[in-house]
């Protein structure tokens, strides 16, 4: 891929990658060495990469690969994402602020595959085939598991509200 072509690409995904990589890190600071070795293996690949108009996926895919490797080196804890800096906070003082809280707490309970794959469909907007190529699951997969997950989080939020 030619440098102006990569340029575009950082320019239109840096964001969807770092907040990726910010859930899976402990700090900023490693978010930002993650999202950069993301796109040094990218332009180290890109003789592989055959742009099929959405390399979102495929930039996510090296994403999991640079997190996983950072986890295995004891560099992140991934029972503690920072799920708080990638959600938006709703107006102050409204009702839906608790709501969110619970919500964020429900979806941190849950194993962390699923996990990964509620994030990729809710937060950075991929479907079930570009989920499906990022984590090596059939799509069929990803979609039981998605339905799966939100049932947890629905049963989580019912089970919260009737202890309030």
């Amino acid at each position: 891929m030619e440098p102006a072509g990569v340029r575009r690409l950082v320019e239109a995904h840096y964001s969807d990658v770092y907040a990726y990589c910010r859930r899976h890190t402990e700090s900023v600071d490693e978010a930002e060495d993650a999202v950069q070795e993301v796109f040094l293996r990218f332009v180290g690949a890109s003789g592989r990469y055959r742009d099929d108009g959405r390399p979102l996926a495929y930039l996510l895919t090296i994403a999991r690969n640079v997190c996983a490797d950072s986890h295995r080196r004891g560099a992140m804890r991934a029972d503690e994402l920072p799920c708080d800096e990638v959600l938006a906070d709703p107006s102050p003082g409204s009702g839906s602020a608790d709501r969110l809280s619970a919500v964020r707490r429900a979806v941190r309970a849950l194993p962390d595959e699923a996990r990964e794959i509620v994030e990729l469909k809710f937060d950075q907007g991929l479907t079930a085939v570009e989920i499906a190529r990022v984590t090596g699951l059939s799509r069929f997969a990803v979609a039981r598991r998605i339905g799966s997950a939100l049932s947890d989080i629905r049963e989580a939020l019912a089970s919260e509200e009737g202890d309030a």
